[in-house]
């Protein structure tokens, strides 16, 4: 799919119904191994899988082009995985499966700094940071991404590089001084509590949910109440929610963002209605995906017979309260 350069600004904006509601199954994601002959060596072997964005000379390319955030999966073999390098916008990265240490060097001092994180720990990345991770376990490991913009541009690479890549590789960083320091943005799963609180509907028992929130705010009417984000608002908001079998979120609608809903563990139910207002559901197993666009009233439920854990991305930062199919004034009272 290449949307018209109309069709990109005014999903930046805000508005991304440019692309109709899809299904993306993990087993279907090729692999990308990269063609560099940096990628060919023994601690930079790895795998990544693309939902969204990336290279537009990718072969084959992602499901869908990025419009507010790009998203994938990277598979490291053991001790492999990237060296470090930079993006022109914030970067998330969380371990799915395994264990990873993550560095980075300092801005001022250059100094190298790490943290080791396991499953469902997040660490947050500003522009203008050099970074990179490598699989710290025995087995292959899987760590997933999202960039804060949907616009593929070029990494910037470390200057120690530059011998195993082509002349036009990018080492001009794209910021002069990062927003922050990565050390500050560390989330690990178990610290990041879940919030049961953050809208009406949740009170009912098809509602039930507990919502940890990595970063930033999703648009709940009950948004100070119960435990507040990990991390402030970023360039998107992620969290994981966990439901019990048949619970979950009704129809509802972001005016202003797009959304995408990733089991990983479990299997979930999203459905959707389309412009007719015809009713649509599509089952995902664990890592398969649904995006939506702005526009689409859409939700989910656990449809499988254990609680469930379903990542969330929104598009953008600081989301208004959804528009619902249904009418739960009462609930407010």
């Amino acid at each position: 799919m290449n949307p018209s350069t109309q069709a990109v600004q005014t999903a930046r904006g805000g508005k991304t119904r440019v692309a109709p509601v899809t299904v993306i199954r993990f087993a279907e994601l090729v692999p990308d191994w990269g063609r560099a002959p940096l990628f060919h060596k023994e601690g930079n072997h790895r795998a990544v899988f693309r939902y969204i964005g990336g290279p537009p000379d990718a072969s084959p390319p992602a499901p869908l082009p990025g419009w507010d955030f790009a998203n994938g999966v990277v598979m490291a073999p053991p001790g492999n995985g990237a060296p470090l390098h930079d993006h022109h916008c914030e970067e998330c990265l969380m371990v799915w499966e395994g264990e990873f240490e993550v560095y980075w060097e300092e801005h001022k001092t250059r100094a190298r700094r790490s943290v080791r994180l396991g499953k469902y720990d997040v660490i947050r990345f500003p522009a203008g940071v050099m970074r990179g991770y490598r699989n710290a376990g025995e087995e292959n490991g899987f760590i997933y991404y999202i960039h804060g913009s949907g616009e593929h541009r070029p990494p910037v690479w470390h200057e120690s590089l530059r011998g195993d890549l082509p002349p036009e590789a990018r080492f001009e960083p794209y910021v002069p001084t990062p927003a922050y320091d990565p050390a500050t943005q560390v989330v690990r799963y178990e610290d990041c509590p879940m919030n049961w609180n953050v809208y009406h509907e949740a009170k009912l028992p098809q509602g039930v949910r507990g919502i940890r929130r990595y970063v930033g705010a999703v648009g709940g009417e009950r948004e100070g109440e119960g435990p507040p984000p990990s991390l402030a608002d970023g360039e998107v908001s992620f969290v994981i929610n966990e439901n019990r079998t048949g619970s979950g979120a009704p129809l509802h609608n972001h005016p202003d963002l797009e959304e995408m809903f990733i089991p990983v563990e479990g299997r979930f139910a999203v459905s959707w209605l389309d412009a007719r207002g015809e009713y649509h559901q599509a089952i995902l197993d664990p890592w398969d995906a649904c995006w939506v666009p702005s526009g689409v009233q859409r939700g989910f439920r656990n449809a499988g017979r254990e609680w469930g854990k379903l990542h969330v991305v929104q598009g953008q930062p600081g989301a208004p309260p959804p528009e619902y199919h249904q009418d739960y004034s009462t609930l407010r009272r």
